[in-house]
């Protein structure tokens, strides 16, 4: 394996690991501001408290671990990554919730892992793959904010909690995962043209699209346990990235369609993981939409 891709997939475990501290937090503050933000009124609740602030600081150490991994590395070896928040995080959200963690998110967790080893095997491991063309970087940026707007929209209009949820956390992945893709675009921008790539596309786009990220996100907390949105966005996350990457960076997976048809396999040996990661909650989050857990600090 190339050393720049290692120190890659050394940085993105540690952007994981800091997600994960983001992610519980936002869970945590998710039972004290109970009502859906995609009502328009909760906001200043959220901006007060101070587990916002503290999931605003770990999403920024996240960040920065995850700019320097694609650095380093191709999208599709960087984004499967982020199926780890969910090893980290459900255990861990669990024992704050005072509950143990079921036989099947134990088998999700192992699917999930698997699924990341196999579909690693298949990426781009010899490159650090392209990045965003100036009018590619353009369409991307305003096509994702524009998508996700619009399931923002959608979503507030969405009488189930879970489908709100899933609705909300699928958008929040896309907009991590494109966020990525753009990240890595900026850096290489302004990295060739000095502070006038600040004025870029995708320069611009990157702080929309990771900011409506990260309330999209929170707010798919609201209401649910932490596994199934948590794992929607994660897959979706990796999805998105993998989708820009291959249609508009010149990645690829290696065997051609033979090595997609695996990352298409291996996709969905995930999904059947993180449903097995998320099942035995949906229900109770359903039943149960503003039940408070069991207060304890993250």
């Amino acid at each position: 394996m190339d050393s720049d891709v290692a120190l890659g997939i050394v940085l993105v475990v540690l952007s994981c690991a800091a997600y994960t501290v983001a992610a519980v937090a936002q869970r945590r503050l998710a039972v004290r501001v109970a009502k859906p933000l995609t009502e328009g009124r909760q906001l200043a609740a959220l901006l007060r408290h101070p587990l916002w602030w503290v999931s605003l600081l770990f999403n920024g150490v996240r960040a920065g671990f995850q700019v320097a991994a694609v650095s380093h590395a191709p999208l599709t070896v960087i984004q499967p990554f982020g199926v780890l928040v969910l090893v980290f995080g459900i255990p861990w959200s669990a024992r704050l919730g005072g509950r143990r963690v079921t036989r099947a998110e134990w088998r999700g967790a192992a699917f999930t892992t698997v699924a990341l080893g196999a579909l690693l095997a298949v990426t781009v491991t010899d490159g650090r793959g392209g990045v965003l063309g100036d009018t590619d970087a353009a369409v991307v940026g305003a096509g994702t904010t524009g998508l996700l707007l619009a399931t923002a929209w959608l979503a507030g209009r969405v009488g189930s909690t879970a489908w709100r949820s899933y609705l909300l956390a699928g958008a929040a992945g896309v907009a991590f995962g494109v966020s990525s893709a753009t990240v890595k675009t900026a850096v290489a921008v302004i990295g060739e043209t000095g502070a006038i790539g600040l004025l870029h596309a995708s320069s611009l786009a990157t702080p929309v699209i990771a900011v409506l990220g990260l309330f999209l996100a929170q707010a798919a907390y609201q209401g649910m346990e932490l596994g199934a949105p948590l794992g929607i966005s994660t897959f979706a996350n990796p999805v998105s990235a993998a989708v820009v990457g291959v249609a508009f960076m010149d990645e690829a997976y290696v065997g051609g369609w033979v090595g997609g048809s695996v990352a298409v396999v291996c996709a969905l040996l995930a999904a059947y993981g993180i449903r097995l990661l998320t099942v035995s909650r949906d229900g109770a989050a359903e039943r149960a939409p503003g039940r408070a857990e069991p207060e304890r600090t993250p």
